[in-house]
């Protein structure tokens, strides 16, 4: 592996994050092992040594002090950006409206898939290696899941987002209900997800 194509990567996380759900009333106050799923996400984050800065988009003070006591930005995502918005959509306005020089990765974290699977580096390393523009992770049926989605942030801002894309298997948990929360509970206590293997 050529060690110079990783060495300026310089990217920041982004977590969006409701403050209410539908099908699962305050899904992203819910506690593993006791932390919320947003503390699950940002610890994700932090795990990675290429993230610089991580952003949690939200519309809820409460989830707001939860990103400020874990030392992250907490930003106000913008009301037509609230309800059915596209993910992506999130990711662009949010790069919009900071400085972006010198960032050279966006990663997207939804809160709602604590129990990843992979290293969140070894996912970047694989993004560079193979020169994609965008990369999400898919179940074992090959849907997308929406744990991780990696950007160059030029093809971000541009919105060339989906030229080249890559997929990696991630096969977490996608929590919407309840019985969705009580499984990935059981895997994290269990010690089957990335933080059992690796130490953030």
């Amino acid at each position: 592996m050529d060690n110079n194509k990783f060495k300026n990567i310089n990217a920041i996380a982004i977590i969006p994050a409701k403050g209410n759900s539908t099908r699962l009333p305050k899904k992203n106050f819910q506690l593993i092992k006791s932390k919320t799923l947003i503390e699950h996400a940002i610890d994700y984050a932090k795990s990675s040594s290429y993230v610089k800065k991580i952003y949690v988009s939200t519309d809820a003070d409460e989830i707001k002090a939860v990103a400020k006591k874990n030392n992250v930005v907490a930003w106000d995502r913008p009301k037509d950006l609230l309800g059915e918005a596209e993910v992506a959509d999130i990711y662009v306005d949010l790069l919009k409206k900071i400085p972006i020089e010198g960032i050279t990765h966006v990663v997207g974290l939804q809160p709602d898939h604590p129990d990843r699977q992979n290293k969140l580096d070894d996912m970047i390393n694989y993004f560079v290696e193979k020169k994609y523009m965008d990369l999400f992770t898919v179940n074992k049926d090959g849907t997308r899941n929406g744990s991780v989605r990696i950007f160059k942030a030029e093809n971000v801002i541009s919105g060339q987002m989906s030229r080249r894309v890559g997929a990696m298997l991630d096969n977490c948990t996608n929590v919407e209900q309840q019985w969705q929360l009580d499984v990935a509970h059981k895997r994290i206590l269990d010690g089957d997800y990335y933080g059992s293997k690796w130490k953030y």
